[in-house]
């Protein structure tokens, strides 16, 4: 297991881009998990532009697997007084991998302000059970880099249960002093789909489009985040699900949206 700041190190640079081999331990299957994709490419955006404002969404399509030789490249859509659009592109030598879409704006004085995120009444961590299989013998994969714990909600499988939906307790195992931003967008798709509590038997799932609104990043990322998962509606093959992420102290950190491929 390596820590997220160690993997996010081996991301270089080269020329305008920014190149790294695609870690085999924060893979599922043939590719790299979603959010470690994405907190690459914002890495990437954020090491090639300077000086930006705060991060407020992400719109990331999945295009092919990221595999082996990844290389990032960016481009200044719009800089206005407080806000920047950046294009962001993944490819690989099959082809193009991702296209990231990221909006930086700056904060500014407003007379509205609300917030009708709270957090689920959920038991705290300690008490609750681990959501999948973890230690030596679980398999080969990102999954280990994540503690995780079920706070309420159906387990994958299940398919009699109420509802595709679970709030789940999750931290890093090792952090490693990783940018708080990033780290955010890494954890924050860590879950597997919300529809597979659903599926009667493990079945093939891509993640086709995410879309991250950030509204408060996290002061460190060393804690534990509860990140709910929705599947709101599945058909013909797709499931379209929404998520939210809290800290532990409660303040919602991200909300989120899914387009996901069921293969069941």
């Amino acid at each position: 297991m390596t820590s997220l700041r160690h993997v996010l190190d081996g991301l270089t640079q080269e020329g305008a881009d920014f190149v790294v081999d695609a870690p085999e331990d924060w893979a599922q299957g043939r590719t790299l998990y979603g959010g470690i994709t994405a907190a690459f490419a914002y890495e990437a955006v954020r090491r090639a532009h300077g000086e930006l404002p705060g991060l407020r969404s992400a719109q990331i399509s999945f295009i092919g697997p990221a595999a082996g030789h990844l290389r990032f490249s960016s481009s200044m859509l719009r800089r206005g007084r407080s806000s920047a659009l950046i294009a962001a592109d993944c490819v690989n030598a099959d082809g193009a991998v991702a296209r990231g879409l990221f909006v930086f704006g700056a904060a500014r004085e407003s007379k509205v302000e609300h917030d009708f995120l709270p957090m689920p009444g959920v038991d705290p961590p300690a008490d609750c059970a681990p959501f999948r299989k973890e230690g030596p013998d679980a398999p080969r994969g990102f999954w280990n880099n994540f503690e995780t714990r079920l706070a309420s909600g159906g387990r994958l499988f299940e398919a009699t249960a109420p509802r595709p939906e679970f709030s789940v307790w999750t931290r890093f195992r090792d952090v490693g002093a990783a940018d708080r931003l990033t780290a955010l967008i890494a954890i924050a798709d860590c879950l597997p789909p919300a529809a597979m509590v659903r599926f009667s038997k493990p079945a093939p799932i891509s993640t086709m489009t995410w879309t991250v609104d950030v509204l408060n990043p996290p002061d460190n990322a060393e804690g534990w985040f509860l990140l709910n998962a929705s599947s709101e509606y599945a058909r013909e093959g797709y499931s379209m699900q929404a998520m939210t992420l809290w800290g532990e102290d409660g303040v919602p950190l991200a909300v989120g949206r899914q387009a996901v491929a069921i293969f069941c």
